[in-house]
């Protein structure tokens, strides 16, 4: 499986004049072809940016129907619903600021957070720098990986 970086989305969706979109628009039409996930706190994350354009009919879509508009399966952290909340809260969280010691953001901190947790072959992301030397999954982009 794949695990895909917000910002293949937001490029597909806001920025059609990107030197990267037509890459960019590839690898989307190829995704119905690849075993892709997308975290579920990614997801939210990108409704978050993406509110500020969509209107609400497309922003509600996005959020609890974004496996229809992109063909992306959307991913749960584990023990969610078979730990007690604040034991899988307190572990969640750790994982998180254990990723914050690498120098990594929310959103990246969670997308390898996800991938590491759902034991993901590769990250999709147009931001491959984020990643160097922060994990062993192979990081590459919408291009490098057609």
């Amino acid at each position: 499986m794949v695990l895909l970086d917000t910002n293949i989305f937001i490029i597909d969706r806001f920025f059609p004049r990107d030197e990267r979109y037509k890459d960019n628009k590839a690898f989307i039409e190829r995704l119905p072809q690849i075993e892709a996930g997308f975290y579920i706190f990614s997801l939210f994350e990108l409704c978050g940016i993406a509110s500020f354009n969509l209107s609400t009919d497309e922003l509600m879509r996005w959020i609890y129907h974004f496996d229809q508009v992109y063909a992306v399966q959307i991913l749960e952290p584990g023990g969610l619903y078979t730990e007690l909340a604040i034991d899988w809260f307190e572990r969640f969280s750790n994982e998180i600021f254990k990723l914050y010691r690498k120098k990594m953001t929310w959103g990246d901190a969670v997308l390898l957070q996800g991938a590491e947790e759902h034991e993901a072959e590769t990250i999709i992301t147009w931001n491959t720098k984020h990643f160097i030397n922060r994990t062993t999954i192979d990081i590459l982009t919408p291009s490098e990986y057609l």
